[in-house]
């Protein structure tokens, strides 16, 4: 009889708007967030506001990777992904917040 080892791998991060933010949408022109535990004020891009809709719930750098890439259709993947990537390392942690709240 042989055993079946499942094997799990650990689950992709997943980063989220942090719950103090407040996102003020500036139409055309992309957003305004401001975290009042940090005081601090950040304008958003037109892109950047759309990744900032996305993360109202959590998101793996993946799901927002293929969202630019479905929203823009002249972006690479490769080029959504670095921009997805300096989104949320621009922003993390007073921001964005990876989630569960990791360090």
């Amino acid at each position: 009889m042989s055993e079946s080892k499942t094997v799990s791998r650990p689950a992709a991060k997943t980063y989220r708007a942090n719950e103090v933010v407040s996102c003020v949408d500036e139409g055309e022109d992309g957003a305004m967030l401001y975290n009042p535990d940090k005081d601090d004020t950040v304008l958003l891009n037109p892109s950047g506001r759309v990744i900032w809709a996305l993360l109202a719930a959590p998101r793996t750098l993946e799901e927002i990777t293929g969202h630019l890439v479905a929203v823009y259709p002249g972006v690479t993947r490769e080029q959504a992904r670095q921009d997805a990537e300096q989104f949320i390392q621009s922003l993390t942690p007073d921001f964005v917040v990876p989630s569960p709240d990791e360090p």
